[in-house]
């Protein structure tokens, strides 16, 4: 290898130093750093690109515009990331199958373009094994196989594939071109050389050839070559260098190479040894630059013609030696044994696709053979007939067995819920009325200490202020007596408090509570909602409430020494109950270790009222207690 560049760098500063004589004759560009046509921002959107499928969309536009330019390493390094990118996309998904031939085309494309020919058709033929021939991307991958087969001058393989393909590709105008292009490539290795003419010139012709712009330099390329016969070495000479000049323009590299080696070829023709060197050395930087293998050689080949004619048989038997290098070179990268086994997998493919077209016609023949044992086991369907009404009549009459059953148990789950909801019915008018009779007990006690009891101290006291009462035994009497009164009074109103009989349930709790914040600072509050829900509610529900509420603010004010009382009712319609819930922020206790009268009274109120209590509390954080009440209709 260090061989090869020092050569190729002798040739460039030859180049270099005879640039003065180039203007002479033409204008040759040598490239030896290998020229980027990719724009920068497709590299720039590849890296950040977020999904699989945009990654191998970015992969697959910079592969074309190598393939462009013919930079054959490029287009192999892109094909073969294509080839791993879709290994992160299902295998069911049409961007898995579409993208993997994409690669697998690149693959094969650089590697004929490399000159490692028989790895360019295990490539082929490895993407062709799973392929149907009449899709598009099997149509491009057979295509590419019978160009190189010519390149291989295997023509005969060639031409099968060529004219197998002219009958896929009539209705793809932009594939018949290309199909018909090696058609004429056919022609011309083999030496139809005015067929060839006449086929290149109608591709030329087609209309799809205006969308197909470096397959039009390809071939007039090709023409200029074939026609230079008929030309003079001038006219010829001008062909190239104006076919030449346009491709450099356009980036297509690969097309200049060979356009300066054919321009080559004319000025030897003309023993314009200089000129010719210039030629061909440009053209052999080029080749050398771009790794492009087959091409070398024929420049080399040039080249060692040249010196031979010079006389310079130094030089000669140097790029001889070069020659068989890059020959050892390619034959080294080859694995004919694997190819073989390929082309033969790719022959029987080819066989086992007949054998299924012959199975197809053997099939409509076994279809004609079914018909008549049809016609022979008559009788045997004729029985099967009359016994499949049997059977099914069996399995009804056993379904109908089970459904009966499952009725059956059903009805028994249904008597039991039914029992159940008789006793609950029951259970709930006790309770009723045992909360009826309590209510008309309490009023009765009410009005009784109010009227009898409540009346007679009333009286007792008023006589009692007649009296000169100046003794201080007697000014105890008096105040016994007026506490005496107005316990009786809270005690019926604590029954059944008239409050209820002339304001909203709300506006009583709220000024019950006020009774413990001082003016300026309110600690206890109190909140009901929906408001006017809860002052619909039944009086005697009501009383209930307001005497939990009030047993807990005691509770609350005495024993646990709170600062701040949180007191919410709500009402909750989807559950048909009431949701009363107390927070203070007193000592707190331990719910099973302390239950005194207080509690035991809320407990025995919710009880009554078929409620549920829950207590959160520990000794210094305070206490949370939970109180749900369902609402019956009475």
């Amino acid at each position: 290898m260090s061989f090869q560049r020092l050569v190729y760098f002798l040739f460039f500063f030859f180049i270099l130093i005879q640039a003065h004589a180039q203007d002479k004759y033409s204008h040759f560009k040598a490239f030896p750093k290998i020229p980027n046509e990719v724009d920068t921002y497709l590299y720039k959107n590849l890296d950040k690109a977020r999904t699989t499928k945009e990654r191998l969309a970015y992969l697959d536009t910079i592969a074309q515009v190598f393939d462009k330019t013919d930079l054959a390493d490029s287009i192999l390094v892109y094909g073969e990331r294509i080839q791993k990118t879709i290994t992160a996309l299902p295998k069911t998904s049409r961007d898995y199958e579409y993208y993997k031939y994409r690669g697998i085309y690149y693959e094969a494309l650089a590697k004929r373009k490399l000159g490692l020919l028989d790895e360019a058709i295990a490539s082929y033929i490895n993407g062709l094994e799973s392929l149907h021939a009449a899709k598009p991307i099997a149509i491009y991958l057979r295509l590419g196989l019978a160009e190189t087969y010519l390149q291989k001058e295997e023509l005969q393989k060639a031409k099968e594939i060529i004219e197998e393909l002219l009958k896929l590709a009539h209705n793809n105008e932009n594939l018949n071109a290309l199909v018909l292009t090696a058609l004429a490539d056919f022609q011309y290795r083999n030496k139809e050389w005015e067929h060839a003419i006449a086929t290149y010139t109608k591709v030329l012709e087609l209309p799809a050839i205006k969308k197909l712009d470096k397959l039009s330099y390809r071939i007039r390329l090709n023409l200029a070559k074939l026609q230079s016969k008929n030309y003079t070495s001038l006219q010829s000479l001008e062909q190239f260098q104006h076919i030449k000049k346009e491709c450099l323009a356009k980036g297509y590299y690969g097309y200049y190479i060979k356009a300066v080696l054919n321009e080559g070829y004319i000025y030897l023709k003309q023993q314009n040894y200089e000129a010719a060197e210039i030629a061909l050395s440009t053209a052999y930087i080029n080749t050398v630059s771009w790794n492009r293998l087959e091409l070398q050689k024929k420049v080399n080949r040039s080249l060692v013609d040249l010196y031979v004619t010079k006389e310079d048989y130094k030089n000669a038997f140097n790029l001889m030696t070069q020659y068989e290098a890059v020959n050892k070179t390619i034959a080294s990268q080859q694995n004919a044994r694997q190819v073989r086994e390929l082309e033969e997998k790719y022959k029987s493919l080819e066989k086992e696709r007949e054998i299924m077209k012959l199975q197809e016609s053997k099939l409509k023949d076994q279809i004609e053979i079914d018909k008549q044992r049809t016609i022979k086991n008559a009788v045997l369907i004729g029985f099967l007939i009359i016994l499949i009404p049997i059977i099914l009549l069996l399995v009804v009459y056993y379904q109908k067995l089970q459904a009966q059953s499952e009725l059956n148990r059903q009805q028994e789950d249904l008597n039991r819920k039914e029992m159940q909801s008789l006793q609950q019915e029951q259970e709930l008018k006790m309770a009723r009325t045992s909360m009826k009779i309590q209510t008309r007990e309490r009023e009765r006690i009410a009005q009784e200490l109010h009227d009898s009891i409540g009346g007679n101290l009333a009286a007792i006291k008023l006589q009692m202020n007649k009296l000169d009462l100046t003794t201080e035994n007697a000014f105890n009497v008096k105040k016994q007596l007026d506490n005496t009164y107005r316990q009786v009074r809270e005690i019926s109103h604590s029954l059944l408090p008239k409050e209820f009989k002339e304001q909203s349930f709300a506006p009583i709790v709220q000024n019950y509570m006020d009774q413990f914040n001082e003016p300026e600072n309110q600690s206890y509050f109190f909140n009901a909602y929906p408001e006017e829900v809860i002052n619909q509610l039944p009086k005697k529900l009501q009383v209930a409430l307001f005497n939990m509420i009030k047993e807990l603010t005691t509770n609350a004010y005495k024993h646990a020494k709170a600062n701040q009382v949180m007191i919410q009712l709500n009402d909750i319609p989807e559950e048909k109950s009431l949701s009363l819930m107390y927070e203070d922020d007193g000592i707190g206790f331990v719910p099973n270790h302390s239950e005194g009268i207080g509690l035991k009274n809320l407990k025995r109120r919710i009880d009554e009222l078929q409620g549920n209590l829950a207590i959160d509390s520990n000794p210094g954080k305070g206490t949370v207690i939970s109180i749900h009440i369902p609402i019956r209709s009475e």
